[in-house]
């Protein structure tokens, strides 16, 4: 059966899966505001997607892959002074995706992925270290490669910005990607009735950063999304959950030919040493 999903297998079932050669994937979701247009699940659904779409591509080259429940309410501080986000502390979070990826490595699993689309610096910190203690385990690996997709400005999106006179850099939050993939996904998804009226809201994030902004609200959003919803099509959506999840895929290829993923860029590095779980 491609894709598994762990919670509709019985233990028979599982029993019977080569758990040394199989790709555990757990998508990691928010519960946090996306502007007037989108709802708070929005990260969770399209990592969810993602992570479907990749192992369905994956099938075809019969790599063994199990999907795992969503674990949400990663931290998201990039919202702070919006109202309703919902979130663990990047320590508690952390936590908790050590403890998932241990019980799998108790029960014999030997790699995992999470699936993670935030680009919150406490969000990004609590996976990473989640993932640095998982790796210290006897015969396991642990990996995050979304991000790493996501500040790497994938060619094809950005030409196809590009030509909308957008720059992808700008699309950050709640912004034309985002909009997109919920619009491909399910129309009914979409909250605001004149989505095309919602005013572009772009900032120099990295320039935000360097003076000491780190939420949204601070770099100068007041809608509570950074880029251009109104602008969002299903062909962008399309386009956007394709190439993640080939990212996606094709790093499980990768690391399973006995390679290391590459780094986070060193200013993200950087930024991520400042960041104190404990303090977020």
């Amino acid at each position: 059966m491609y894709p598994m999903n762990l919670t509709y297998l019985t233990t028979e079932e599982l029993s019977v899966l080569e758990k040394a050669n199989t790709f555990v994937i757990v998508p990691l979701g928010s519960v946090e505001q996306h502007g007037p247009h989108l709802p708070f699940g929005t990260k969770t659904f399209i990592a969810e997607t993602i992570a479907y779409m990749a192992v369905n591509r994956l099938k075809k080259e019969e790599y063994s892959c199990l999907i795992a429940p969503t674990l949400p309410y990663i931290p998201c501080q990039n919202n702070a002074g919006f109202p309703s986000c919902f979130s663990m502390s990047a320590r508690t979070y952390s936590d908790a995706l050590y403890d998932i990826g241990n019980s799998f490595a108790n029960d014999g699993f030997r790699c995992l992925f999470f699936v993670n689309m935030s680009v919150s610096p406490d969000a990004l910190k609590a996976v990473n270290t989640a993932i640095q203690d998982l790796n210290a385990l006897p015969d396991f690996m642990a990996f995050d490669p979304m991000p790493l997709w996501n500040f790497s400005n994938d060619d094809k999106i950005a030409q196809f910005l590009t030509n909308m006179n957008l720059d992808s850099k700008n699309e950050i939050h709640a912004d034309i990607k985002e909009t997109s993939a919920l619009l491909s996904l399910d129309p009914s998804l979409i909250k605001y009735k004149n989505l095309h009226d919602l005013p572009d809201c772009n900032v120099n994030k990295s320039w935000e950063m360097l003076k000491g902004n780190f939420s949204f609200k601070e770099m100068g959003s007041e809608n509570g999304y950074l880029g251009s919803p109104s602008k969002a099509s299903k062909e962008m959506g399309e386009l956007y959950l394709t190439q993640a999840s080939i990212a996606l895929a094709e790093s499980m290829k990768f690391v399973s030919q006995g390679n290391e993923l590459p780094e986070l860029p060193l200013p993200i590095r950087m930024l991520l040493k400042m960041v104190d779980l404990d303090e977020m």
